[in-house]
């Protein structure tokens, strides 16, 4: 995790130096990049804290959840086909959602507990894109997103403490 956060701000330091961004023009008085700044460095760290418990195992639940990722970050970062913007308390409760689920992803890992993953995923997928302001990202989630969670486990773990 600390050499995935070193490379992340390695980059950003490499396309400063270079002229490509300027950290000054961000808006940071802006509701609408607080909401979505935050979810993505919760993103950025839950991914990272939890490749270490699953050892980069990709299976169903992972794959819908990238999906809803996609389909969020497409949907509101560039094609903005069904975006919203306000309610504003709807956006930052989605980002609350989605911190919860991470968090409790990551202690279902260490209590090894299949039924708080599978709670942590729920979180996190009604959070996102909500958080992002993304109605289609939300449909995803709701469509695929949680029929492709039912069954996520520990499965993957089981094995390799067992050998």
């Amino acid at each position: 995790m600390i050499l995935r956060s070193i490379t992340v701000l390695a980059l950003l330091a490499v396309l400063w130096l270079l002229g490509i961004i300027d950290p000054g023009a961000l808006p940071l008085h802006s509701r609408e990049f607080q909401i979505c700044g935050a979810a993505v460095l919760i993103y950025l760290f839950w991914s990272a804290a939890e490749s270490k418990y699953r050892g980069g195992s990709a299976s169903l639940p992972y794959t819908v959840f990238y999906a809803v990722l996609l389909v969020s970050v497409l949907d509101s970062f560039l094609l903005g086909l069904t975006t919203f913007g306000s309610p504003w308390l709807l956006r930052w409760t989605g980002l609350i959602l989605f911190t919860f689920g991470s968090l409790m992803r990551l202690a279902a890992y260490r209590k090894r507990s299949a039924s708080h993953l599978r709670l942590g995923r729920y979180l996190q997928l009604a959070g996102l894109p909500v958080a992002l302001g993304s109605i289609a990202g939300t449909v995803v989630a709701m469509a695929a997103g949680i029929p492709g969670s039912i069954n996520e486990g520990l499965d993957h773990l089981d094995e390799e403490t067992s050998i």
